[in-house]
C-alpha cells in the first residue's frame, strides 16, 4: 500500500477480508477503480459494496477501463471531495487509482506537487503530465 497526500492510500485489488481489516484499522472509505470481470478471480464490485455497507464505511465504484474520460475524472473529484478519510483506492495494480487521485487533486495542489507525490509513492506517471496540466488550467465550474 502506497500513501499519497490527503490521507489517501493506493493499492492493488482488495478482497472483502482485507477491506474488513482496513476498516478495523480506521479506513473510512474505499474507491474501487477496477471494472468488474477484468479477471476471473476478482470479487465483484457489488459484493465489495455490500461488505463496505456492513462495515459502515463509504464505497465508490469508479471503474476505469478505456482510459481517462471527463465523467471518470468528475466522479473521482466528487468521491475524493466527499469521502471520509482515510481513503483506500484500488485497482489491479494501483496505477489507475493513482492517476485518478492525481486528477482529483491537481487543481488545488498543482501539477508539480502532484507529480512529485506520485513519484515519491513509486508511480511513474509522466505520461499524464500534459493532461494534468491541461485539466488544471481549466477554470473550476
Amino acid at each position: 500500500m502506497k500513501e499519497l497526500p490527503g490521507d489517501v492510500f493506493i493499492t492493488g485489488q482488495l478482497l472483502e477480508a482485507q477491506m474488513q481489516a482496513l476498516s478495523e484499522q480506521g479506513v473510512m472509505s474505499f474507491i474501487n477503480n477496477r471494472p468488474d470481470m477484468e479477471s476471473p478471480i476478482q470479487p465483484l464490485s457489488g459484493d465489495l459494496e455490500q461488505s463496505a455497507m456492513s462495515m459502515r464505511v463509504d464505497y465508490f465504484h469508479i471503474p476505469m477501463s478505456d482510459g481517462l474520460t471527463p465523467g471518470l475524472i468528475d466522479a473521482s473529484v466528487t468521491a475524493y471531495n466527499n469521502a471520509p478519510r482515510p481513503i483506500v483506492a484500488f485497482c489491479a495494480s494501483g496505477m489507475r487509482s493513482a492517476s485518478l487521485w492525481a486528477f482529483a487533486h491537481v487543481k488545488h495542489m498543482g501539477v508539480e506537487p502532484v507529480m512529485d507525490a506520485l513519484s515519491a509513492a513509486g508511480y511513474n506517471l509522466e505520461q499524464i503530465r500534459a493532461l494534468l496540466t491541461q485539466y488544471a488550467s481549466h477554470q473550476t465550474e
